[in-house]
């Protein structure tokens, strides 16, 4: 069994996966929203497989993505990753439909970088946001993150955002 970590912030709850969230992931990762996260996925075992993968980020690596609660409703997820392509751990977040513009994405995120920094001492934290994803420039930017540079990611266009450093 995969360990259990939660995190609190003032408005919300964010807690480690579970197989209950998979219906609200699968919602997202079908939905266009998606677009500038791995999707839109139209095969259910696709997407299963992406929601384990996520899961067992966790079992190899000590952190994934949290599942970010509000009101006892998730909200989104919000995490780190940092896949064998990826030149570093990255900070990243996504929010399911009706849950933008409220400021969960900065909120839990700005939890998770402390976490990142104190319980795993990964405190050079980047995101890889396309550059025509606006909402992820804005809530980097809210961070305090910079545009370090322009990359390729899985055969996309993508920008390097270098989050500044937190002081646990």
């Amino acid at each position: 069994m995969m360990a259990s970590y939660s995190l609190t912030t003032d408005r919300l709850f964010l807690r480690t996966p579970r197989e209950e969230d998979f219906e609200h992931c699968a919602t997202y990762m079908a939905s266009a929203r998606s677009k500038f996260t791995g999707g839109p996925l139209t095969e259910r075992f696709d997407i299963w497989r992406g929601f384990l993968g996520s899961i067992g980020h966790w079992g190899l690596r000590g952190y994934g993505f949290f599942t970010v609660l509000h009101k006892d409703k998730p909200v989104g997820r919000v995490g780190l990753v940092n896949h064998i392509m990826w030149e570093e751990p990255e900070l990243g977040w996504h929010l399911f439909a009706g849950h933008e513009g409220k400021g969960f994405a900065t909120e839990a995120a700005e939890a998770v970088r402390l976490w990142a920094a104190e319980a795993h001492g990964l405190n050079h934290l980047i995101s890889y946001i396309h550059p025509d994803n606006a909402p992820s420039r804005r809530v980097a930017q809210r961070m305090g993150a910079t545009h370090e540079r322009d990359t390729s990611l899985l055969g996309q266009t993508a920008q390097v955002w270098r989050h500044r450093k937190v002081v646990p």
